[in-house]
């Protein structure tokens, strides 16, 4: 019989790489790193001196040949031609980060070059994801006038409609980075690297990469001056929002995009740091992330991704400011209407015990499309299973998926795709249109497809470390190595560390709100400071003697003076839960037991500690209560989060 009621969360297992030390040994000496800085290297396949050096220094010289993408050279060709007779061009972006930053590339150089350009981006409710029935029927109608039309972060999927805009003599180029299907579009020129005939070694570019290479080698040709640092900061921006693998091109786009970044030539992004009050910081990938993405992804979510678009094209200091303030209003709005269908959404998953299945499927009437996307990555981290969150209107969904590794959402969608009105994207993020009546049919076979396909491995929530370390050995130089190895994101994660054998001292919980845990780990004669920020619903694992505290390092600078501080991440249970109980403190424990006169003693742990030691002039530790509690027989006790809950 338990106290209090609590969700069975998966169990921590910790996954950590084993290398050969003669490997580690050589590329220390090498590269002169640490051989915890060796085995990050290793963890993520990066493996050979050529693949080291090209991390530790991602220059433009390893970036990758623009001729080796497959339609490159001809779409390239066939935009110069539109220049040179003045052809009206149209750029059809996605309404995300990736779109807009991509259609300000063609935009801002194309404008430059000379051309006859304009833009397109659809309205995420009325005319949805990739080319719209309404773009084609005013292409038809004359309403819309072009000749060429290049499609960016969108195309690859529009077989029928890229068909209907062939018909009437427009040629079309894609540039997309979403996964292919066996039949492609009849367009001009398609470049996308998961072509299965495209040669280039970077799949993983966003279309914001795809569309800064086009451009640099369409600059070949044209030599445009004073562009290419502003092409950069572009792509940099779509390039982290998107969480492409930050990896060989990706990553030499980031590491020099965000060096531009930080003295910004784009008006408008200048702009938006300043109102996101984060122009005294060194911008990094976090910023752009958490902080500069959701803003300009607030336009399309919330109104209309023009006003991103405008933003960043704009030469005009005030229009700058309005629309950037513009865009902080947005997004203010989304967090509102994102919380109330995440609240929403949990009470169905809580009701319908939906968390036990495979795939959470979850629905609502209404829900605002701009932010379900959002509202599934919340699930996805929450639940540790894959999500699919559905807004229902006029008994159609719009549904948005966010996955783990280990299930490729995409493909899975393929199984139910019967029950599919419309599907597209990639491993670990889809979108959907479904009917109403379907969402049933196809939950159910998403889920019996996915319970086939995984294995008994996945009840466990597996996270992977790069190092098991002493306390000794975290210092000021492994973390400014580690420094080195930024932007940190998809493909290079930032490092997760593991420690092992250490003692807990002086927990406690801090914050306004008391939801964050400051606690000091010991090892030998050494110590450091650890600092769970909203970690306190863990607080009854990291009191229950845990076999591996896992970490982030980190900098804490104070008067000027740098030290180190850890930031927990998770904690990896004993599988077999050992304590030897101290028979005084038992003692204690019971006596407070029988004394009180309720069934139920509820109190804070840390207030409780204090008292024991005040009134019995002793030396008890929360850890200790928790353990003893844990150990011992019939003694029924919850932990919620520092309240603890004891029965008689």
């Amino acid at each position: 019989m338990k106290v209090l009621q609590k969700q069975t969360m998966k169990t921590v297992k910790l996954k950590v790489n084993e290398f050969n030390n003669d490997e580690i040994e050589n590329i220390s000496k090498r590269f002169n790193l640490l051989k915890t800085s060796s085995k990050i290297l290793l963890s993520r396949n990066i493996k050979s001196y050529d693949d080291i050096e090209q991390f530790l220094d991602p220059d433009f010289k390893y970036f990758e040949s623009a001729k080796n993408y497959k339609d490159m050279h001809k779409g390239c060709e066939r935009v110069i031609d539109a220049i040179n007779n003045n052809e009206r061009i149209l750029i059809y972006g996605d309404y995300d980060v990736d779109g807009v930053t991509s259609i300000s590339q063609f935009i801002v150089y194309l404008k430059k070059a000379g051309a006859n350009v304009d833009y397109y981006v659809p309205e995420r409710e009325l005319e949805g994801y990739g080319i719209s029935s309404e773009f084609v029927k005013s292409i038809k109608s004359g309403e819309i006038i072009m000749d060429l039309l290049i499609t960016v972060d969108c195309g690859i999927a529009e077989i029928e409609k890229i068909d209907e805009i062939t018909k009437l003599n427009k040629d079309v180029i894609i540039l997309d980075h979403h996964q292919c299907r066996e039949e492609l579009p009849k367009a001009y020129a398609i470049i996308n690297p998961k072509q299965k005939d495209c040669p280039s070694e970077n799949k993983h570019l966003c279309a914001a990469g795809l569309s800064f290479k086009f451009l640099l080698y369409l600059n070949e040709f044209l030599k445009v001056d004073d562009i290419e640092d502003v092409l950069l900061e572009y792509a940099c921006l779509g390039t982290i929002a998107d969480i492409v693998e930050l990896m060989k091109d990706n990553r030499i786009i980031a590491v020099n995009g965000l060096n531009k970044i930080n003295n910004t030539k784009i008006l408008g992004l200048k702009k938006l740091i300043e109102v996101s009050g984060i122009q005294d910081k060194s911008i990094k990938s976090y910023h752009i992330g958490f902080i500069i993405a959701p803003r300009i992804n607030a336009a399309g979510r919330m109104d209309s991704a023009k006003t991103a678009v405008e933003l960043m094209i704009t030469k005009d200091e005030k229009e700058a400011e309005r629309l950037a303030l513009k865009l902080e209003s947005l997004n203010s709005a989304r967090k509102e209407a994102e919380g109330l269908i995440f609240n929403e959404a949990v009470d169905k998953i809580e009701a319908d015990f939906l968390y036990k299945k495979n795939v959470i499927v979850v629905y609502g009437n209404d829900w605002h499309e701009g932010v379900i996307g959002i509202v599934a990555s919340r699930l996805t981290e929450k639940y540790i299973k894959p999500s699919v969150v559905i807004s229902v209107k006029d008994g159609i969904g719009k549904g948005s998926a966010r996955s783990l590794d280990y299930i490729d959402i995409f493909e899975s969608f393929k199984c139910s795709d019967c029950y599919l009105e419309k599907y597209g994207g990639h491993k670990l993020a889809a979108g959907l249109t479904i009917l109403g009546k379907n969402i049933n049919s196809f939950a159910n076979e998403l889920n019996n497809y996915v319970g086939s396909i995984i294995d008994e491995e996945y009840n466990y929530n597996e996270i992977r470390a790069d190092a098991i370390l002493k306390v000794s050995e975290i210092n000021l130089r492994l973390y400014d190595e580690i420094n080195k190895f930024e932007p940190f994101g998809s493909g290079n994660p930032k490092p997760l560390l593991a420690l092992r054998d250490v003692s807990l001292k002086n927990v406690r919980k801090v914050g306004k709100e008391g939801t964050h845990l400051s606690f000091m780990l010991s090892q030998e004669r050494y110590s450091i400071p650890v600092i769970g920020f909203g970690k306190i619903g863990m607080l009854e694992k990291i009191l229950s003697i845990p076999y591996s505290y896992i970490v982030h390092i980190s900098e804490n600078v104070f008067n000027g003076k740098r030290s180190i501080q850890l930031i927990l991440h998770n904690v990896e249970e004993q599988e077999e839960f050992d304590y030897k109980i101290d028979d005084e403190k038992m003692k204690i424990l019971r006596f407070l037991i029988n004394k009180a006169k309720s069934k139920i003693i509820k109190t804070d742990i840390f207030i409780l500690v204090e008292k024991l030691n005040k009134l019995y002039n002793t030396k008890i530790t929360a850890e200790e209560i928790v353990c003893i509690l844990k150990k011992a027989d019939n003694i029924q006790y919850a932990l919620k989060n520092d309240i603890l809950y004891i029965k008689k």
